[in-house]
């Protein structure tokens, strides 16, 4: 049996230089737990670490400040021959939520808070992607709505300590006054509404600006998303349907598909797909019995069914552009759109790809 061959292994760190020198403890051989390795090269804010790891072995590792703080989240574990990326942090490990804001248009008020991820006081030199959320006044923990909560931040903070997702800021948008006018892109008979298109021009010519210029976004359509449930999963497809060029991803939890007699789902049967097409996550809750007459406990599942098979029509590609996913037993509420969330955040905001290095274009150890 021929021994095995160490592989190069390379971390590459990007951290300011100006908050201290960054050093690596991890579980084996190069590494330890009790002795801080600095970087084997070191350019500005950027460290280099190529360590020289068995084939075939894991390499459990931790990013160390001044050779005694710890990074937040979890250890990063690595392969021998790969090569990662990545940008520590390590005075808070939770994210921040700013006081509540208010923008004033006309006699328009939207009302708005700011949650920015764990490292951007830190990572002075980063910019992130944004989520602009639907429901910001069920959002958080310490929100009172009484439909019930999301608890998003801690949701959150739970898939950045894992590296689940990439860190994003987001914008919750108080939709609770007259959230069936503001939310719905078209009159329906029965409930009136259809002031959409205002609310979503406040939003591209006035919300969306504002974040861009006060924090440090990516203010590209591809890291611009909207989420929202109900009549916010209705509003958001319309927004990023209308407007990709702002909204370049929508996710759609238990969305109001029936509005107006279906008129977003005619809208796609019977007009073209939008240049650039937006990445869409569907999802709804289903009755455990298929004879439910409830629509609480229905959940539109076959109204966003419908919504699905026009977008495949439209030539959407199902696990590319397009996710749709079904809950069975989960209702028309904040507790099933709670317990789900962390899916579309996955699936809309992954963690920058790794560049891995095939390990025989790397040099080996004699």
């Amino acid at each position: 049996m021929s021994e095995r061959q160490s592989r190069v292994t390379v971390i590459e760190v990007t951290y300011p230089a100006h908050r201290g020198s960054i050093g690596l403890r991890g579980n084996r051989e190069p590494l330890s737990w009790e002795h801080t390795t600095p970087p084997t090269s070191s350019e500005g804010d950027r460290h280099r670490f190529a360590l020289q790891v068995l084939e075939g072995e894991l390499l459990e590792f931790k990013l160390v400040r001044n050779g005694e703080e710890w990074a937040g989240g979890r250890d990063y574990v690595v392969h021998a021959g790969e090569q990662v990326h990545v940008e520590p942090y390590f005075d808070r490990h939770t994210a921040t939520l700013l006081p509540a804001e208010e923008l004033a248009m006309g006699d328009e008020r939207l009302r708005f808070e700011v949650l920015l991820p764990p490292s951007y006081d830190e990572q002075d030199g980063k910019r992130y992607p944004v989520l602009y959320v639907l429901d910001g006044q069920a959002l958080w923990s310490t929100s009172a709505d009484p439909y019930g909560v999301w608890n998003l931040e801690k949701t959150l903070d739970h898939l950045f300590e894992l590296n689940a997702i990439d860190e994003i800021i987001v914008v919750g948008i108080d939709t609770a006054e007259r959230r069936l006018e503001r939310l719905s892109p078209t009159p329906d008979p029965t409930h009136g509404g259809g002031g959409g298109e205002a609310h979503l021009k406040l939003l591209v010519e006035h919300l969306v600006p504002t974040i861009n210029e006060r924090f440090r976004t990516r203010p590209e359509r591809e890291n611009t998303a909207l989420m929202g449930s109900s009549m916010g999963g209705l509003f958001s497809f319309y927004a990023a349907w209308t407007r990709p060029d702002v909204f370049g991803k929508a996710a759609c939890l238990s969305s109001s598909f029936w509005w107006a007699n279906r008129e977003m789902i005619r809208r796609v049967q019977h007009a073209g797909t939008p240049d650039p097409r937006p990445f869409l996550y569907l999802d709804s809750g289903a009755a455990m019995c298929a004879f439910e007459k409830d629509p609480h406990v229905r959940d539109g599942f076959h109204h966003t069914r419908s919504m699905l098979r026009a977008l495949l029509l439209q030539g959407y590609v199902a696990g590319t552009d397009l996710h749709r996913l079904a809950f069975t037993g989960q209702t028309h509420d904040a507790n099933a759109w709670a317990a789900r969330v962390a899916i579309p955040l996955q699936l809309l905001f992954p963690p920058p790809p790794s560049s891995h290095v095939p390990p025989d274009h790397l040099p080996s150890a004699d």
